[in-house]
């Protein structure tokens, strides 16, 4: 947790540093290259119904391997992913944890070790990356939908198109997969704005905003995790983004008559951790 703190400070610290020029920034791929990030993701959901309140809570733990199988000549990157490690903890309202730990396997729940633990040391997912973040195409995806990269780029950020932007916009679309729905998509635009700037690094900060929200309350809910506040430290001498963190913080009322709600909180940390 120390670590964790000191590399969250560093999101802050940056902001006081005088903007400078913007170079044209991008991700800088290097074939055998492996990328290893710590993450941590804690989320709340809390649900009033008749004046009952109910809580659900996880918190994960993860550490995500990309290798660089290859670069072409555009500069743009095939990534394979793969988890060297994986903890999750689920508490429900009654206050059961379900825990599952790679570390611990004799520990962890019998059922999301069974589910889980295929998931660790194997490749999940390649995709096809371009200098600015963005993903051409998924080649293989074993672990959830190949839409959600849409929405939800590999390494946090999109980068400006050119040099000199200190704002810019992305447009694009959120796929609600089962179970959260059936393939319904909404439009979405992250407005991002440079916060400050030096001669090694960047505080990138964006939001989210859906263009055009469901009109009743409970189909608004599984969108909620989806738009996301978001501020990464990008090192534009290495290529790389160093530590980047997401916030949601988003509440419906009404979704179940007069009196209910359904808040959700979220809180994604992602931080590069030094090849050993």
């Amino acid at each position: 947790m120390v670590k964790l703190s000191v590399a969250l400070t560093a999101l802050m610290v940056l902001a006081a540093v005088g903007n400078a020029q913007t170079p044209a920034w991008k991700f800088q791929w290097k074939t055998g290259q492996v990328l290893t990030y710590k993450v941590e993701h804690t989320t709340s959901a809390t649900e009033v119904l008749e004046g009952k309140k109910s809580v659900t809570t996880s918190k994960l733990n993860n550490s995500k391997r990309w290798q660089v199988l290859e670069v072409d000549a555009a500069g743009m990157a095939t990534l394979q992913l793969s988890l060297t490690a994986l903890r999750i903890q689920n508490t429900t309202p009654t206050g059961e944890v379900m825990l599952f730990d790679s570390a611990n396997l004799e520990g962890s729940n019998p059922q999301m070790r069974e589910q889980l633990t295929k998931y660790v040391d194997e490749p999940l997912v390649t995709l096809k990356v371009n200098s600015r973040g963005k993903v051409i195409e998924v080649k293989e995806c074993k672990f959830g939908s190949a839409g959600r990269f849409e929405s939800e780029p590999p390494f946090l950020v999109i980068l400006p198109e050119q040099a000199g932007q200190k704002e810019w916009e992305r447009n694009y679309a959120i796929t609600l997969e089962p179970p959260h729905g059936t393939g319904e998509k909404f439009e979405a635009v992250q407005k991002y704005a440079i916060q400050a700037a030096n001669e090694k690094a960047a505080r990138i900060a964006w939001t989210t905003t859906l263009k055009s929200p469901p009109e009743t309350a409970n189909d608004q809910i599984p969108l909620l995790q989806m738009q996301p506040e978001g501020q990464v430290i990008f090192n534009h001498q290495t290529g790389m983004v160093e530590i980047g963190r997401l916030t949601v913080d988003k509440e419906v009322k009404g979704h179940q008559g007069e009196g209910s709600s359904y808040r959700f909180q979220s809180v994604y940390t992602e931080e590069y951790a030094a090849n050993k």
